[in-house]
């Protein structure tokens, strides 16, 4: 609230929310009456697949998340967003930090690369793989404890050859 506050001549923020029933929108909304809102996902079916597809389009894995787009034109600017908020804490900072956003070169949704602001060391890149692609986790799954069995196996055979 306070980086918006400090900024909000600069940008609009709308809220898409997460909840799940009135009463918690409600609660936590009226924390944030300066935002726009959209239509909270449990008001219909149709808010529901808007909800879907926005998370499934900017790859949003958690709350909150903080996603810049270019007011004119709709381009992703950045999804990392939230994270470089979370380093600002003078009001020049907070400004310099909008003003980064408004000179990036916006590129169209379809073009973004998204959660680059996230740390992608190689267990990272491995834990985000199979997340993204869960069926994969079976795969995984079966490998291991095959694997696990023929190791099992191995120390049986050494066990009744009397090597151990």
């Amino acid at each position: 609230l306070d980086f918006y506050n400090t900024c909000k001549d600069d940008l609009d923020i709308v809220f898409i929310s997460s909840d799940r029933d009135e009463k918690s929108f409600s609660d936590y909304y009226q924390k944030l009456m300066p935002f726009l809102a959209t239509m909270p996902a449990f008001n219909s079916e149709e808010a529901r697949q808007q909800h879907i597809k926005m998370a499934d389009t900017f790859q949003i894995k958690g709350i909150p998340t903080v996603i810049v787009l270019d007011g004119k034109t709709g381009n992703f600017i950045t999804d990392n967003a939230r994270t470089e908020i979370m380093k600002v804490t003078d009001e020049e900072s907070k400004k310099a930090l909008v003003k980064s956003w408004l000179e990036k070169e916006a590129v169209p949704i379809d073009q973004a690369e998204f959660n680059t602001g996230m740390s992608r060391g190689p267990l990272m890149k491995a834990l985000m793989f199979f997340v993204n692609r869960p069926v994969y986790i079976f795969g995984l799954y079966y490998l291991i404890k095959q694997g696990l069995k023929y190791l099992d196996e191995l120390g049986q055979d050494e066990i009744e050859g009397g090597e151990l």
